[in-house]
């Protein structure tokens, strides 16, 4: 009776939000911003916040998958409700596990209808939650 008891603590616990590991934070190579996120590997699902330029400025959630001729990958919708973005949402591409030199590439579209491919590039791990902010462009501007 005890085990199952145990056993049954054990799966809420891994349900609960506190699944998720703690923050990484990366930056994309060439711009102003990067992510921070959480992922939990049990469910492989991914949370992220904006940071560097971005600081603030979005959330998104995601799935972890494996996408043909790219490998497993995180993907996110992202709301960039905070930076005025109400008319354009995005979805995030990248490279799992999180590993510097990992590739990402984000899309955008404005109508639900067509998507845009807009930034490509590779990113670099920074660790826990750090704040990079190299200047230039955000990957949240439309070019």
């Amino acid at each position: 009776m005890k085990k199952l008891l145990l056993l049954s603590a054990v799966a809420v616990l891994a349900g609960m939000p506190g699944a998720f590991a703690a923050t990484i934070s990366i930056s994309f190579s060439g711009l102003c911003d990067g992510m921070d996120i959480q992922v939990n590997k049990a469910e492989r699902t991914a949370l992220e916040t904006g940071n560097g330029c971005d600081q603030g400025a979005h959330f998104g959630a995601g799935t972890i998958g494996k996408i043909k001729g790219r490998g497993n990958a995180i993907t996110f919708g992202v709301n960039l409700s905070a930076k005025g973005g109400g008319a354009y949402q995005y979805i995030y591409v990248i490279d799992y596990p999180l590993v510097s030199g990992g590739s990402w590439s984000n899309f955008y579209t404005t109508d639900g209808k067509t998507l845009s491919k807009e930034f490509t590039g590779t990113y670099t791990v920074n660790g826990a939650a750090v704040r990079p902010n190299a200047g230039g462009r955000s990957s949240t501007e439309r070019r």
